[in-house]
């Protein structure tokens, strides 16, 4: 069976739809769900409302489970250093203590999304390879290295198996504005409520931003794969774009012209995020095969129906 958590999410829905479709065994696990999404399934499902600071009820929902794809996050990149305490107790201290109750319930395999635009830091190489050196310069960057660290150690000490998958920026249909979380999102919902767009410094901030097909295909091969992987795979597009391009490009699929409001640039933000992606490749079998524009209008339509 595989526990997906995190699994009412963005990426958590798509993931849950493809391995559903595929008949596979999945147990979906997250803090509530719509009675929408539940009933899409039709009992082909399980379904568990749990929360991952409930240890307990967490410790129970691995009971038969073989796979973890572990995807909750309450952090951002957004919210800069300004939670760093917040950060720390909700998304490591939760997971390092889920980590240990996986080894005690004999999982074999974890997958954990990890952050490959802010795991390291400024000056890395163009593009970034798995090898170079982690240094996150924001909250969010280093409580996803801290477990990433964590699941490496179980990893040596306790033979657990895992995929560390260090993904890009995600985006596409079912992706919902939360504030300061995801450009993509937030100019889809000021589109949609004709609402200026901010930019930060002068939107030339390089990112890679890669379809959730994509994103799921990967975490597909990762649950798949054979042999005892212990890995670190970064998971993106291959490309990167300005903050102005993505908007440009918008512009262009919608036709709407947006307002432009400028402001001071973050300094918890690196100039360019760019991954090196021949690593999954080759050991995944996998590639994006998504254009940036594809997606795109894939996105915009479900805003405009």
């Amino acid at each position: 069976m595989i526990g997906i958590y995190g699994a009412n999410g963005f990426i958590g829905r798509h993931l849950v739809r493809r391995l559903a479709a595929a008949g596979s065994s999945v147990r979906a696990v997250s803090r509530s769900y719509d009675k929408s999404f539940i009933e899409e399934f039709e009992g082909k499902v399980e379904f568990l409302e749990a929360d991952l600071r409930q240890p307990i009820a967490m410790a129970s929902s691995l009971q038969g489970v073989q796979t973890v794809v572990q995807l909750v996050s309450t952090s951002s990149p957004a919210l800069k250093n300004d939670y760093a305490i917040a950060d720390i107790n909700e998304n490591v201290l939760p997971h390092v203590e889920f980590l240990q109750n996986c080894v005690k319930a004999g999982i074999k395999r974890h997958v954990f999304l990890s952050s490959g635009g802010t795991v390291y830091g400024p000056g890395a190489p163009v593009p970034t390879p798995e090898t170079y050196p982690t240094n996150p310069i924001s909250s969010h960057g280093l409580t996803k290295l801290i477990v990433e660290k964590y699941i490496q150690m179980h990893g040596h000490v306790d033979g657990l198996e895992y995929i560390i998958m260090r993904l890009a920026n995600p985006f596409g249909p079912g992706q919902k504005f939360r504030k300061g979380q995801g450009l993509i999102p937030a100019i889809l919902d000021h589109y949609k409520r004709r609402l200026p767009v901010r930019i930060f410094g002068a939107g030339l901030a390089l990112r890679d931003y890669i379809y959730i097909k994509d994103v799921v295909d990967a975490i597909e091969a990762v649950i798949q794969l054979s042999g005892a992987p212990q890995l670190i795979l970064n998971i993106g597009s291959g490309e990167v774009r300005s903050v102005i391009e993505v908007i440009n490009t918008i512009e262009g699929v919608t036709g709407y012209r947006f307002e432009r409001d400028y402001l001071e640039a973050r300094k918890t933000d690196v100039d360019i995020s760019s991954l090196d992606i021949s690593r999954a490749r080759q050991i995944l079998g996998w590639t994006p095969r998504t254009s940036f524009r594809e997606g795109i209008e894939e996105a915009v339509f479900e805003v405009d129906v």
